[in-house]
């Protein structure tokens, strides 16, 4: 036992935590017997601090991670510190972690003194800390030590400490404890517990058995706490460490902030026992680059390069890291190092560097400001691109700095230009086909940054991602995030025009479009004199953030400078309102007034409120402007929607005449239309809008003192304001388009894109327009949108969609027999496998629906026994008087018998069934129903009595057979031979189901004549494969074949 130091191991008593069961006058009595001992430890907190102000001699205790050199485990990790020193900063080496404050129960109380929180110890250059957890024992320890005495001092032992035989005492509480604990007893086994680490505080397997009690009590916290307290016990246990930091982390949550210093303390522990803990350090690293100390990462990743050469993963890290402290420049040399060592390996051998590495070794040198320094950096890239396309040995393309001809697609006609080019040697593949995009666009935009003369070469890079080809197979949906920082290089460099070509296309992309997005899109429209264009995508600017007055002054600065006074006036006007509004919030004087306020215009200036894209004047207040003015500008919306309209109708029945290629051009306009739409604000009214009533957009607005508002912005300005108004609503129509024809705009859009299969959008499209108070309420048109909702989720095969939308009907048509059956069928014409038909929504959906008949049908005294609550009654009369159940509808009941026959629920279904057969005794599907639910509950493993089972269902098998057979219809008396045959056949009884099968088939000539219910529904083909089966399984291979042949064969 006194070899395992695992198991006893414990650090100094200095280093043992005192505990607020255990008292402070143990834990000081303690401290006070190994005095002289402690004299030779220096404990602090965790983490690198700044040398006290009195340091003489720069001796530290601080080890080059960060974490403290721990006397008492013999921490030594320094042997590398000499040349890493570099890359803490004076200025972040002067950082002071505080001890880990989340541990009440490891806390004492501290007596503070000298710089700032922590006492002065003796003279080594560093203050006096408070141990490990960042509390100080009270006691005052004399400076410095003899001289010639040894840091060891006389008569102290280095190294690892005997382990402690624990008391009896400690071994009796223990025991008591484990044996509480084992019962469950947790109140007294956390005291027994606790008695016992003040007995033996230096004892792990009692921090260990409190932090199992809290831990069965679910007070993962305390757990935490108890193991964070034990594991000071043994500071050599790196898993023990690992797994407390870890445990911390997640009990913060989302508060992680708060456990972050007291998960690094956990790791430095690790990493001072073990310097070489890879973990550890990926860890720690990790922790100081989340809350924003990333020169300590850094630190980190050096380290873990020196442990791990050449690593890659490590080296992406730490380019990453300094990047982001803006030292991108430091990582090269890192880089370099491993590209060389890559390199110097043979041919054959598989390297780690591939392609995503250069990719970040090429961003780094867009960190460089020096052109020479990123010519360099060109020439690097393309070496290293030559080296990975197995042309390594290509030296001579060293000496064409000036140009990329390299890597063109073809050899002709710049490099055969080369002298030295041998277009023998090598395949095209290892030229310009073989270098991923993600280089080539580093190379370009390394190319910009050496000024105009390489402006064409690096265009002839990004021509590589086809800008043009915006269709689905176009490079802009594989590679958004290249498009985009091609296209704002090319602005900086003063290239609008360019980078419009790589703008544009990212505008149907929507997660890659932002604020910023479309205010540098209007910059390049603005330089290119494009001004309805940069209008268009400032004002998107303007509708995220209507008060930002860089953008309104662009705007007028644009009209104004291109003698467009008119355009220009309300954005001025909206800006001097902006600032006499601030003005008053400030307290500050009103700022002049519109006559004296400087500008170069001479004409009234109107308020401009939001606009939509195809109506560029819309929205605006005519203060002073001519009336005429305003009516012409919305004749020429309404002419530009017309016409729109008018060619949708043509391409519509060019489409119906089977011209293919018009349908494309057709959903481009429907498109427009449809955004046009939905830019009308009043169609789509929220807060206080959002539930009145809607009875057609609003034409005039009439307010308290007779001032006219003819925006929605306004309008709905005044209602936010609680301002009185009477509203005129008169029109029925948008752009003298009825708002039916709008609908089946949305609508055919929607089945069309369905069919095409892009399911997202079309529901998107059906949302908006369910959405729109126009149509939300119309019941009629409501009823509408949710029929071609089905017919989308068809189109789609979406089961769970189509419950929903049979749900709608059912809620809204309660009791109609119609929608039952209209659920049926919609979840049998999808062809999926359908999970959403019985899952548990739908099932109890649909069994809420039958428990509201019940109800509505029982006497007021029934209901009172039988019903805890109301039944849920979701349609209304005229009235507005809740629609009760007349009688109890088959269809329904049949429905959730068949949801639960579904989910292998046969016994209960077939309570549903008897109700639906005593409604109608005749029916022959729920006869059959009947008899297949009895048949299947027989051949569970478990039925009760096999044979009754089987009478039972054989019983109602034959009457539905009996009543098939006298059907005038031949298709309905061939299911009857074939649904009987199955049976059998399910029974394992097949001679008895062949001459079923048989009939079945010969009946199928009569069927095809009599036209039944058409091909689809003989089931000549279903018999003709059972009875396959059936001979192929008995050896009759050849009765198989000539069945095949006759009956299976297309």
């Amino acid at each position: 036992m006194g070899d395992n130091h695992e198991d006893h191991e414990y650090p100094d008593p200095g280093d043992t935590p005192s505990f607020a069961w255990a008292g402070v006058k143990t834990v000081t009595a303690a401290f006070e017997e190994v005095d002289d001992y402690m004299n030779d430890l220096d404990m602090v907190a965790p983490d690198v601090f700044a040398p006290d102000e009195d340091s003489q001699n720069g001796t530290s205790f601080f080890g080059p991670d960060g974490g403290v050199i721990d006397p008492d485990f013999q921490y030594q990790d320094d042997s590398d510190k000499s040349d890493d020193d570099e890359l803490i900063s004076e200025a972040d080496s002067d950082f002071e972690a505080p001890a880990p404050a989340t541990y009440p129960e490891s806390q004492s109380k501290v007596k503070k003194s000298g710089r700032g929180s922590r006492a002065r110890g003796r003279g080594r250059g560093r203050g006096r800390g408070h141990g490990a957890l960042g509390f100080d024992s009270g006691i005052q320890r004399r400076r410095g030590r003899p001289k010639g005495q040894g840091r060891g001092g006389k008569g102290i032992k280095r190294g690892i400490r005997k382990p402690v035989e624990p008391s009896p005492e400690f071994k009796s509480l223990h025991s008591q404890a484990t044996l509480a604990f084992i019962e469950k007893d947790y109140d007294a086994a956390e005291e027994l517990a606790k008695q016992a680490i003040q007995c033996n505080p230096e004892i792990f397997t009692a921090y260990s058995l409190l932090s199992e009690i809290h831990m069965a009590r679910g007070d993962r916290s305390r757990a935490t706490h108890a193991l964070f307290n034990g594991a000071h016990t043994r500071p050599r246990d790196t898993a023990l460490w690992s797994k407390v930091a870890k445990l911390i982390m997640e009990i913060a949550g989302d508060d992680r902030a708060s456990a972050y210093l007291d998960a690094i303390y956990c790791y430095n522990r690790v990493i001072g026992s073990d310097s070489s803990h890879v973990e550890a350090r990926y860890e720690r690293a990790a922790l100081h680059r989340e809350f924003g100390n990333e020169r300590r990462a850094a630190y980190d990743y050096v380290r873990l390069l020196r442990l791990l050469p050449h690593d890659t993963t490590v080296l992406r890290n730490l380019a990453e890291v300094y990047i982001e402290i803006g030292e991108g420049a430091r990582a090269m040399d890192y880089y370099e190092t491993s590209i060389a060592h890559f390199q110097s390996l043979q041919q054959s051998s598989v390297t780690p560097f591939t392609w995503s590495d250069l990719n970040i070794y090429a961003e780094l040198f867009m960190y460089s400001t020096e052109p020479g320094e990123i010519a360099k950096g060109i020439s690097k890239i393309k070496s290293v691109c030559r080296w990975l396309l197995n042309r390594g040995e290509d030296e001579f393309w060293d000496n064409y700095t000036h140009d990329d001809r390299e890597f063109d697609a073809t050899d002709d006609p710049r490099r055969l230009l080369v002298p030295e080019f041998d277009r023998d040697r090598h395949d095209l593949g290892s030229y310009g086909n073989g270098l991923p995009l993600e280089i080539r666009t580093r190379l370009g935009l390394l190319r910009l940054e050496l000024g105009e003369e390489h402006f064409e070469e690096a265009i002839r890079h990004f021509e590589w991602l086809a800008p043009k080809d915006t269709g689905p197979g176009g490079m802009i949906h594989d590679y958004p995030d290249l498009f985009g920082d091609i296209a704002e290089a090319l602005r900086l460099c003063g290239l609008p025009h360019e980078a419009l070509r790589f703008y544009e296309p990212l505008q149907q992309l929507e997660e890659y479009i932002s604020i910023s997005f479309f205010k540098n899109m209007g910059s390049c429209y603005h330089a290119l004199e494009l001004y309805d264009e940069a209008e268009e995508s400032f004002r998107i600017v303007l509708e995220n953030n209507e008060d930002n007055v860089e953008i309104l002054l662009k705007l007028a600065t644009m009209f104004e400078n291109a003698d467009m006074p008119d355009r220009a006036e309300p954005y001025v006007e909206r800006i001097i309102a902006l600032k006499r509004a601030r003005a008053l919030q400030k307290g500050a004087p009103r700022p002049r007034s519109r006559a004296d306020a400087s500008t170069k215009l001479h004409k009234p200036i109107a308020s401009a409120s939001k606009q939509t894209m195809l109506d560029p004047m819309a929205g605006r207040k005519p203060d002073t402007r001519p009336r005429n003015l305003k009516r012409l500008r919305e004749a020429e919306l309404n002419e530009k929607v017309q016409l729109l309209y008018r060619e949708l109708m043509i391409l519509k029945q060019q489409i119906e005449d089977g011209e293919s290629e018009a349908r494309v051009e057709w959903m481009g306009i429907a498109k427009t239309l449809i955004d046009e739409f939905k830019k009308k604000k009043s169609f789509y009214s929220a807060g206080v809008e959002k539930h009145r009533k809607y009875s057609g957009y609003p034409t005039k607005l009439q307010l308290r003192d007779g001032e006219e508002m003819e925006t929605v912005t306004g309008r709905l300005e005044q209602l936010l304001d609680n301002v009185q108004e009477e509203v005129e609503y008169t029109a029925v129509e948008y752009c003298n388009v009825s708002f039916g024809q709008w609908l089946d705009i949305f609508l055919e859009y929607a089945v069309v894109l369905a069919k095409g299969g892009d399911k997202i959008q079309a529901y998107e499209t059906i949302i908006s327009a369910t959405e729109a108070k126009v149509f939300h309420d119309s019941k009629e048109l409501m009823f509408l949108i949710h029929v071609t909702w089905s017919i989308c989720a068809l189109a789609v095969d979406d089961d769970e969609t189509l419950c929903g939308v049979a749900r709608y009907f059912m809620k809204e048509f309660q009791f109609v027999t119609d929608t039952y059956r209209l659920f049926s069928i919609l979840n049998r014409l999808c062809n999926r496998q359908n999970v959403w038909y019985n899952n548990g929504p739908t099932q109890k959906y649909i069994l809420r629906q039958v428990k509201a008949v019940d109800f509505s049908l029982m006497s007021e005294e029934r209901r009172k026994n039988f019903y805890e609550e109301r039944a849920s009654y979701s349609t209304k009369d005229a009235a507005g008087n809740p629609i009760h159940a007349e009688e109890m509808d088959i269809a329904l009941l049949m429905a959730y018998g068949y949801i639960l026959f579904t989910g292998g629920s046969h016994t209960f279904a077939l309570n549903y069934f008897y109700r639906a057969y005593a409604l109608d005794p005749g029916n022959p599907m729920i006869i059959l129903s009947l008899a297949l639910g009895y048949l299947h509950v027989a051949i569970k493993r478990q039925s009760g009595n096999r044979q009754y089972m089987i009478m039972q269902g054989f019983s109602f098998l034959f009457k539905y057979y009996d009543l098939r057979k006298r059907s005038e219809f031949s298709i309905e008396r061939q299911e009857s031979e074939y649904n009987v045959g199955r049976a059998y056949h399910m029974l394992g009884l097949t001679h008895l189901a062949i001459p079923y099968y048989e009939r079945c088939l010969n009946m199928s000539r009569e069927v095809q004549r009599d036209g039944g219910l058409g091909p689809a529904e003989d089931y000549s083909v279903e018999a003709a494969f059972a009875l396959q089966l059936h001979w192929a399984a008995s050896g009759e291979v050849e009765l198989a074949q000539k069945l095949t042949a006759r009956w299976l064969v297309i």
